[in-house]
């Protein structure tokens, strides 16, 4: 869904101009857009994270800002992305799954996507939480399942920001050294940006996945 939000954007030529937007919001306001950012970036498709924090980091880069406070801008961006994440929590614990499908059609986020989220969780559970975090398409529904099933909030909490963290980071990382690039392409950046994203993170997410099933199935090999 939010491919096809940039998608609009750019063929109506608005694109750049919603960039512009961002990138003079981070300049003049700092940390506290950041964290704006992300938070409405957790609850609603306008503008994804893929785009965002590469912003970020090409801001801070362009800007004269440092690395240390584009790392710090992201982190503050993990911060505003585990508060949505928190209040998407709550809600789902509170309303429970049929009225978060119903609602979800009203913001373009189908039961498909929700049951995608729930087997995730299903698969690898609380750790599906910080790895989610990190997959576009999982990371903005995977507290839906979490709520749901009553997930302690303290693990959800730790895994929340601790995915969210590796996600901005890597991502600001990349709009920071890549900030030429950045400036070149940027009306083609949500689908560029989205490959590279995720190959950076394929690696994390392969890896955890396959020593968490390994440590599912080490109590089964040592009691034979």
């Amino acid at each position: 869904m939010r491919a096809v939000v940039i998608v609009v954007l750019a063929s109506a030529g608005l694109l750049g101009s919603v960039l512009d937007a961002i990138t003079g919001m981070i300049v003049e306001y700092g940390y506290p857009a950041v964290f704006a950012a992300a938070f409405i970036e957790v609850m609603f498709p306008p503008i994804p994270s893929e785009v965002i924090f590469p912003l970020v980091g090409f801001v801070a880069q362009s800007s004269g800002f440092g690395l240390g406070n584009a790392i710090g801008m992201a982190a503050t961006g993990a911060l505003g992305s585990t508060a949505g994440a928190i209040l998407i929590y709550f809600v789902s614990m509170k309303v429970g799954r049929a009225a978060i499908v119903r609602f979800g059609r009203r913001v373009r986020v189908s039961e498909r996507e929700i049951e995608k989220a729930e087997r995730w969780f299903a698969r690898y559970g609380p750790i599906a939480v910080f790895t989610g975090r990190m997959v576009p398409g999982v990371r903005e529904i995977i507290s839906i399942p979490a709520g749901i099933g009553r997930m302690n909030f303290v693990k959800f909490v730790t895994y929340t920001f601790a995915g969210s963290l590796v996600w901005c980071v890597v991502l600001t990382l990349v709009g920071y050294y890549l900030g030429e690039a950045w400036s070149r392409f940027s009306e083609q950046i949500s689908s560029t940006f989205t490959i590279v994203s995720v190959i950076v993170i394929a690696g994390i997410v392969a890896g955890i996945a396959v020593w968490y099933d390994r440590r599912k199935k080490a109590p089964a090999k040592s009691s034979d």
